[in-house]
């Protein structure tokens, strides 16, 4: 009797990971991503038009309609305003009312923690291991940061990619676009640039059918499931009080963006030395969908959201945050970050502490940024508020007041309705006002200038600071830099009676009682020209006591003016009182 060879002993497979360690997995994962979107918000509010979309809102709960027309400003004639960002601004002045300045912040903080759960469910139903999605979702939201700011673009930044991962991950059902839809119509009455997608939802759609063709398996039923997402994603913006002229605003505003008066620096076309984190992103994307996805549907979706943050820097936020969208299908190709049986437990553990370390720095990183600063208030020097307050003590609000364009929405939101502005950020309502201005400048016309700020009854301005301008003389000769005030409030018309760090406060001389000017007026320092000046206090000494002693009361008024601090360190290098 032959005896049998002995059975190989079969191979044994890791064990599987208990229920009860897999949950605490998954928690620590989301709590993470939480705690992480939380630190990304936590900073004061800085933008420019906070203000005036408060004040939209407020006015829109007291007069029970969506506003059509301006209100704010005393220069449009209450022109024509197809108002698309009504919602936002209702929530914000329900929010501000019930808790002021940190209800809105900590409004931001949770729409941030929640685009990191977003982010962090597409990268793992993209087939990413959890710790890796949680990284790239740090990654990308760390990246769109600066685009974080209060303002009906932070909803957009989550519900664009929320409508793309909609439509991506869609079941063939036929209630399924529902959740699409209402999702891009309450984008679209928070900000207008959620029209970007059914665009990009189009795009995508269009790579899944090419991917179709190239296989030669055409799937009848995806390609009507995705025909009905993308009608409904171009239908669902109609769901708004302005109609169809939805789609007519951002068409508008990129023709008037292209002209010359109307300078916006998130309108520019950003550069490497702009935005290097974009073209390192872009690169990274090119290198991970040559490496891991031959996906139509990825490449042309990454090349729609490149383009587009290419063409204008304000559209940077929206390409990493659709990024993982894009590129985890790719990643989830390499086994090390793909989840799996493909590492030893212990390699597998080294991988999760990695990815959540890597995550802690760029938390902190976050954290430690110098400006704009953490905190739950408006920025103190980002808003004029101490010279606005010095107006007021001192009776120089009676007329109409010129302001700086980056004040409006401050004084909207502080003035308002008592006081309309001279204008604000909101370049479709004052595109006229604009181009007037832009062609006085142009022609140096000082002339054309004083007459526009007669015409409206100007008495009072309120300006910010300036880069210094190259002055030449009609037959070429160079008179050096000078600041916007010098030139344009000339000192025989305009006295300067208040500044600090954020504005500064000039007056009609024929306005204001003589002994205000007595005791208020800088007369030998202008704080918008301090690079003539120190030129002046190196040649003439003997202007320095006067400098000095102007340069102590504006101390007087605020200690910590950080122009006055230096120009009196300065005055002290040169030996002066």
């Amino acid at each position: 009797m032959t005896a049998s060879a002995p059975t190989p002993p079969a191979a044994v497979s890791p064990p599987e990971p208990e229920v009860g360690s897999r949950i605490g997995f998954q928690r620590t994962i989301l709590v993470t991503a939480v705690l992480f979107g939380l630190a990304i918000g936590v900073f004061e509010i800085t933008n420019t038009s906070i203000g005036w979309h408060l004040a939209s809102g407020r006015w829109m709960l007291e007069h029970r309609e969506v506003l059509d027309h301006d209100v704010f400003s005393f220069t449009s004639g209450g022109a024509e305003w197809i108002d698309h960002e009504w919602l936002f601004q209702i929530i914000v002045a329900v929010l501000f009312d019930l808790g002021g300045a940190p209800a809105l912040v900590i409004m931001r903080m949770l729409i941030v923690a929640a685009l990191m759960l977003l982010l962090v469910r597409v990268g793992t139903t993209s087939g990413l291991d959890p710790p890796v999605a949680l990284l790239l979702a740090a990654i990308c939201v760390f990246a769109a940061r600066p685009r974080f700011f209060l303002r009906p673009e932070l909803f957009t930044l989550l519900l664009l990619p929320l409508a793309m991962w909609l439509f991506a991950r869609r079941r063939h059902t036929r209630w399924w676009p529902l959740p699409l839809a209402l999702v891009i119509a309450l984008g679209v009455n928070l900000h207008g640039a959620i029209l970007v997608a059914p665009i990009l939802i189009a795009v995508w759609f269009g790579g899944e059918v090419l991917e179709q063709v190239i296989q030669r398996n055409i799937n009848r039923s995806a390609f009507i499931s995705g025909a009905i997402g993308v009608a409904a994603a171009f239908l669902s913006p109609l769901l708004n009080p302005h109609g169809w002229l939805i789609w007519t605003v951002p068409f508008r505003l990129a023709e008037m963006v292209r002209q010359p008066h109307i300078p916006n620096p998130e309108w520019i076309a950003p550069g490497p030395a702009d935005a290097p984190t974009l073209y390192l992103a872009m690169a990274f994307a090119a290198v991970a969908l040559v490496l891991g996805s031959r996906s139509p549907k990825n490449w042309l979706t990454t090349a729609a959201t490149a383009a587009l943050a290419l063409k204008h820097i304000r559209n940077i936020g929206l390409f990493f945050v659709l990024l993982p969208q894009s590129v985890a299908a790719a990643l989830a190709r390499w086994p090390m970050l793909a989840p799996g049986r493909t590492l030893s437990p212990a390699r597998a553990r080294v991988r999760i502490a990695v990815c959540l370390a890597l995550v802690a720095v760029l938390g902190v990183v976050a954290l430690a940024r110098p400006w704009p600063r953490n905190g739950f208030t408006f920025a103190e020097r980002w808003y004029p508020d101490r010279a606005w307050r010095f107006l007021a003590e001192n009776d120089l609000l009676e007329g109409p007041l010129y302001n700086d364009v980056r004040f409006g929405g401050w004084l909207i939101l502080h003035g308002y309705p008592e006081r309309q502005v001279f204008l604000d950020d909101r370049n479709e309502i004052h595109e006229p006002l604009l181009r007037e201005i832009w062609e006085i400048f142009g022609r140096s016309d000082v002339g054309g200038w004083e007459e526009l700020l007669d015409r409206w009854r100007i008495d009072t301005v309120l300006l910010r600071y300036h880069e210094p301008i190259r002055v030449t003389t009609p037959d070429g000769e160079d008179l050096g830099r000078r600041g916007f005030s010098t030139l344009w409030f000339h000192s025989e018309r305009w006295a300067t009676v208040y500044w600090d760090d954020v504005a500064m406060a000039l007056v009609r001389r024929s306005s204001v009682p003589e002994a205000l000017l007595a005791e208020r007026e800088y007369v030998h320092l202008d704080p918008d020209d301090l690079e003539h000046l120190v030129g002046t206090l190196r040649g003439n000494p003997d202007l320095r006591p006067m400098i000095a002693a102007e340069v102590r009361r504006a101390l007087s008024d605020d200690p910590q003016c950080r122009r006055a601090l230096d120009l009196a360190a300065f005055l002290e290098s040169l030996g002066g009182d």
